[in-house]
């Protein structure tokens, strides 16, 4: 296992949003403090744009960690929701049985909590991820939503967080009203040379790197820049990849030849050369997207078979109802897994779950997907297909784990 050869306490280049691992470039710092200022000043609500990547999940995880028990919090993940079904899903994270409702009475419910919190001296905040999702309809009802106030300021405070479509989203003809409600609109742009240097040192010191030298020396930084474009994430999963090639060759630093080896693993052309549609309008985009994407074939305990299209970037699989992949099987832990697709490619990461994930037998942490991979999450086998169409069989990419969670040597 890599940690031990290069004096590390923990994976410094994981894909989950830890705020402990948060690198406040000016552009993050700058995100950060018109969320708080919104939020503390009951200031109507903020706007965060980036791309896939981009740190906006972490930077929201980094804020409600730092909530007190005085803020009531409301966070929806999965956007793609009718009228209705978005006041359910507010209800819901408020501790509300909502389900069988009409509109009024759930605008009557939602009214009364909030109006009731500001009695009590509660702050209510709601924050919606993936908010590019959402429909013009039901940005109308969160415009209503920041309406909501007494003399003292908002019952309620928001943030949308989502994908550069968002932008496209609150500047189409009829967003006018709501977006003289919205106080802060930020852009999170990806990082230069120079803030990914500082950035992988960041990671690795939290991580517990104490060594002399730097594990990835500055000339390395062009090229980590042209391949990952700057996208945190994207550096993530390089970084990560590299420093297995490193451990395996038995190197003690990353040098240009593992960088490249791990590119070529991944099967990565330069950033600014994937193909990336730019289509005329919001809608043409998502149309796209779902005729490009690669799927999971479920197959359940009862002999049930169910396609799946990985249509989001980022798939949750677990037993909970909110997750996006629901399976329904008490091996299968509440957050198990998740599937990540950028740009072609789909990268499978245990969400440290009890009983694991293995993808054509072996246990892994995280790997990149091929074309024809078995997954296996508790009872439940998820093959991966592609766009080729023919199924393949190759190994994960990936150190297999054991059964306590530790890491092989193997690649």
């Amino acid at each position: 296992m890599y940690l031990e050869h290069f004096g590390l306490r923990e994976l410094p280049f994981q894909l989950t949003p830890d705020p402990r691992f948060l690198y406040l470039s000016p552009g993050h710092a700058r995100a950060k403090a018109y969320m708080e200022y919104t939020l503390w000043n009951r200031d109507s609500f903020v706007v965060i744009t980036g791309e896939v990547g981009s740190g906006k999940t972490t930077l929201i995880q980094d804020l409600i960690d730092g909530l007190d028990h005085s803020v009531v919090l409301a966070r929806i993940h999965q956007t793609q929701l009718d009228e209705l079904e978005f006041f359910q899903a507010v209800l819901v994270e408020f501790g509300f049985k909502p389900f069988g409702k009409g509109k009024v009475e759930l605008l009557d419910m939602l009214n009364s909590y909030l109006v009731e919190q500001h009695r009590q001296g509660r702050h209510v905040l709601l924050i919606v991820d993936e908010a590019q999702n959402l429909t013009a309809r039901v940005l109308e009802e969160v415009r209503l939503l920041t309406g909501l106030e007494t003399a003292e300021g908002k019952l309620i405070n928001l943030i949308l967080a989502g994908q550069p479509e968002l932008r496209d989203l609150l500047d189409a003809p009829g967003m006018e009203q709501l977006n003289q409600r919205i106080r802060f609109r930020f852009h999170l742009k990806p990082l230069s040379e120079a803030e990914i240097a500082d950035y992988i040192r960041h990671r690795l010191q939290v991580a517990g790197y104490q060594g002399e030298s730097d594990l990835f020396p500055q000339e390395l930084m062009p090229l980590i820049h042209r391949y990952t474009g700057g996208v945190p994430r994207l550096i993530n999963i390089l970084c990560d990849t590299a420093l297995i090639s490193a451990y395996v060759d038995h190197l003690d630093v990353v040098d240009v030849s593992v960088v490249e080896q791990a590119i070529e693993e991944l099967q990565w052309t330069p950033y600014r050369e994937r193909r990336r549609p730019k289509p005329g309008s919001v809608k043409e985009a998502m149309a796209d997207a779902m005729h490009a994407a690669a799927r999971l074939i479920v197959h359940t305990p009862d002999g049930e078979i169910i396609e799946f299209p990985l249509e989001q970037e980022v798939v949750t699989i677990g037993r909970l109802p909110f997750t996006d992949l629901e399976l329904r099987d008490t091996s299968v832990s509440g957050h198990h897994a998740k599937v990540i697709t950028l740009h072609g490619t789909s990268f499978l990461e245990d969400l440290r779950s009890t009983n694991g994930t293995y993808v054509n037998g072996q246990r892994v942490l995280k790997c990149v997907l091929r074309n024809g991979d078995m997954i296996s999450i508790g009872r439940h086998r998820l093959r991966y297909v592609a766009d080729s169409g023919t199924e393949e069989h190759p190994q994960p990419q990936l150190a297999p784990v054991d059964s306590t969670g530790t890491e092989g040597s193997g690649r």
